[in-house]
């Protein structure tokens, strides 16, 4: 196994001074091109790396964004990452990826980690499972950005970037009564995030508004397939059934259409089905299913500037950033 190569390696070989040596791989003006331009010739027939994480021990910074997710299986997280990988590297910053797989006990060791790496800035959507941001608040302690999105706290002094869950829920309720539609039912998801109940509180608003007396609302127990193939019987098993169900996610709504299906009740005739994300499912599902998609390069795009903003100026100026989500009409309304 060769040895790695050092600073005081090349020292020894031209017989000067290490500190000379590392001015001149800094690209320090204080060393003569002609002293710089040789250090930098014998570093390389050397094979020397640098060492970028002792190099921020010793200037407080670095060159590198983390995002701590949920779940990078997700589409939505994961179509996010792989953009905004392209974006930061265009901007000479690199990605470091964490996935809390929802656990508040994970996201606490991973933010231990990035502390001790001296990030430059964070941004995170927090798990399902987090009741409690008390951890995170260390990292803005440690003066290290943090920018939240999507499953964002309820309350935070950090800057957020959220979906219009209000104005998206408004234009659904709206298409459903203009097609007719009576009983438009909800399935929501007892969270801590504030998506969840931002598109809970706007189901309640609208339905209000548009003057409908039927108002059904139950919380699945998950966000799966399969939590929303119970609640649809939960929901078509009750007296009186509704003729259209708005989910909080495409799964939720996914599960819902097999349910639906299973007991031959006729889609969208029957009941119509709305779901949230734009899950790439959906389009599988016979029929394809309508969804409020969100602009992920719109969210990438906005996310990373709002981080590099906060690291450049070294300032906590809280943003509330909202983002639209659009209607994308398919075969299940």
């Amino acid at each position: 196994m060769n040895k790695e190569v050092t600073i005081k390696d090349i020292a020894k070989k031209l017989g000067i001074h290490h500190a000379t040596v590392s001015r001149a791989l800094q690209g320090s003006k204080k060393v003569n091109e002609k002293t710089r331009d040789l250090i930098l010739q014998t570093a390389q027939n050397m094979g020397y790396t640098p060492n970028v994480w002792a190099q921020n021990f010793r200037n407080g910074k670095t060159k590198v964004i983390s995002f701590i997710i949920p779940d990078l299986k997700h589409h939505f997280f994961s179509r996010i990452i792989s953009m905004i990988t392209e974006k930061a590297h265009e901007k000479g910053f690199m990605i470091m990826i964490f996935q809390s797989n929802d656990d508040p006990n994970v996201e606490k060791d991973i933010i231990n980690s990035l502390i001790s790496l001296r990030i430059a800035g964070v941004a995170a959507s927090i798990g399902l499972r987090t009741s409690s941001t008390e951890h995170f608040d260390r990292l803005t302690k440690e003066n290290i950005p943090l920018v939240y999105f999507d499953r964002v706290p309820k309350e935070t002094i950090c800057s957020t970037i959220v979906l219009d869950n209000e104005k998206s829920m408004r234009q659904v309720v709206n298409k459903l009564v203009n097609m007719g539609k009576k009983k438009i039912a909800y399935i929501s998801y007892d969270g801590y995030t504030k998506i969840f109940e931002d598109r809970l509180e706007s189901y309640f608003q609208n339905i209000c508004k548009v003057g409908l007396s039927y108002a059904k609302c139950i919380s699945a127990e998950q966000i799966f397939i399969a939590d929303g193939y119970k609640s649809a019987s939960i929901l078509f098993n009750a007296p009186e059934r509704p003729d259209a169900v708005i989910c909080v996610n495409d799964e939720i709504a996914i599960g819902v259409i097999k349910y639906l299906k299973a007991h031959s009740i006729s889609i969208p005739n029957e009941v119509a089905v709305v779901g949230f994300d734009d899950n790439p499912m959906g389009l599988v599902c016979d029929p394809e299913l309508t969804t409020l998609s969100p602009s992920i390069d719109l969210l990438s795009e906005s996310l990373l500037n709002l981080l590099l903003r906060e690291i450049e100026s070294g300032e906590n100026i809280k943003e509330d950033i909202v983002l639209p989500l659009e209607l994308q009409e398919r075969g299940s309304i």
